[in-house]
């Protein structure tokens, strides 16, 4: 009996099926590329933190050879990971005011490092155009139970005011002005060295209480000047990343490993 030949259905891919193996493809393409990422990004904060405990050691080994001085420039024998930046910030002496301050005395420390801080520069950052804008701009408006940090993010801190409640703030500040998104970093940066240099020379929190800038004998909380201070040596080393630059780690005299800059 003859069979009667018919042509053979055609086989391949269909449209729609080649649109969803390209989908498919170009998912997990992004998922590996994400994943290579954070990969890589893990591997140069390691690098980062790996630097500056190298540093720490060399800066700790150069003080015990130079009479507890520690050098103003990074040793020679500092040698960073590929992509990794690490510069010495401060070295030097800081002023020490002992663990005794009274209550007003630790108030009058704060308001006299938030000014340092101002004068340093640590109230700047750069906008989206490369211009230089002052952030934070200074400490003022004095009351025993209130002070205030003016500035593009002016903040009236009520007492106590706790170094917790100081730093959960500037980790968690954001601001939706995108030509200006530096603000975040400088006000992170500005409380935790706030923060980190108040502990360092004496003061204690939550603070309490600080003055009256109307005070008089008998009228109101009046100033207290600070004891005269011990200088005590110091240093703070800051690593950077090329490739991240939202990556940024110091490590302290303290052995304090720390996110953010000096």
């Amino acid at each position: 009996m003859n069979k009667r030949w018919s042509p053979s259905k055609k086989s391949g891919f269909t449209m729609i099926e080649l649109i969803i193996v390209v989908a498919v493809v170009a998912i997990l393409l992004a998922i590996t590329i994400l994943a290579y990422n954070n990969v890589q990004k893990n591997a140069a904060d390691k690098a980062m933190k790996s630097d500056l405990q190298q540093v720490s050691a060399e800066m700790q080994r150069s003080q015990l050879q130079n009479s507890g001085i520690y050098p103003v420039a990074l040793p020679e024998e500092v040698k960073s990971s590929p992509n990794v930046n690490l510069a010495l910030k401060h070295s030097g002496k800081i002023n020490y005011y002992g663990n005794n301050l009274s209550p007003v005395q630790n108030g009058v420390l704060m308001a006299q490092i938030c000014t340092d801080l101002i004068s340093e520069g640590l109230g700047k950052g750069v906008n989206q155009g490369g211009q230089t804008n002052d952030y934070l701009t200074g400490c003022g408006n004095w009351n025993h139970g209130s002070m205030q940090f003016t500035g593009w993010d002016s903040k009236v801190w009520t007492t106590p005011v706790s170094d917790t409640t100081l730093l959960n703030y500037a980790d968690t500040f954001t601001t939706s002005d995108t030509w200006n998104k530096s603000l975040q970093t400088v006000v992170k940066n500005f409380y935790h060295e706030l923060v980190d240099r108040h502990i360092r020379q004496g003061g204690t929190y939550p603070i309490t209480t600080f003055w009256d800038s109307w005070a008089s004998p008998g009228n109101g909380v009046m100033s207290q000047p600070l004891p005269t201070p011990e200088e005590q040596p110091w240093y703070c080393v800051e690593a950077t990343h090329t490739k991240y630059p939202d990556l940024k780690w110091h490590i302290t005299d303290e052995l304090r490993l720390e996110s953010g800059g000096c």
